[in-house]
């Protein structure tokens, strides 16, 4: 999961079911790359195979993938990565996060309804802090995914609200001097 395009189409691909070349369009990347990582996710049970479709005349068949897992890096998985494949999955989550909050924007569904919440909360902490916050994300986070087992339970005819969670923790320069 370490690859920025893998990142990127599994985040697709738990949104909606599509084919490589689908997917090829929504990240703009090339086929054959996208083609290459998909198969990597589908050896890895990451995506799964849910239909062909005859295309092109019939001479060329079209497979569509959907996601198995989420994309969640705990802890253990994080540390696991080195730092360009770090930066390559932060590269990648921010901009598909840009992309989200765009789209809300110019479609207007962005406050619509009531519970919308953007927050900006800039402090300064010590080491403890910073654990303390860490953990408050890591127990938000976990809570998320219990709403969502939840709302499976209750059945999927009645989840028709379309929502991101979008969080940040990161440390920041400190501001600029005012003199």
């Amino acid at each position: 999961m370490s690859h920025p395009t893998r990142v990127h189409a599994m985040n697709l691909l738990l949104e909606r079911t599509a084919s490589p070349r689908q997917v090829a369009g929504a990240i703009d990347e090339p086929l054959n790359n996208v083609t290459y990582h998909l198969n990597q996710l589908r050896k890895l049970g990451c995506i799964e195979l849910v239909r062909t479709e005859r295309a092109h005349g019939g001479r060329v068949v079209e497979h569509f993938y959907r996601a198995t897992q989420r994309v969640y890096f705990d802890e253990e998985a994080w540390e696991a990565l080195d730092e360009k494949q770090r930066l390559g999955v932060i590269g990648v989550i921010l901009r598909i996060m840009s992309q989200d909050i765009a789209a809300a924007m110019a479609s207007g569904t962005f406050f619509a309804g009531d519970g919308a919440n953007v927050s900006r909360v800039p402090m300064v902490v010590d080491a403890e802090g910073w654990e303390e916050i860490a953990a408050v994300i890591q127990r938000a986070t976990a809570e998320l995914f219990e709403v969502e087992a939840r709302v499976a339970e209750r059945g999927a005819a009645a989840a028709d609200i379309h929502a991101k969670v979008e969080m940040l923790q990161f440390r920041s320069p400190p501001p600029a001097s005012a003199g």
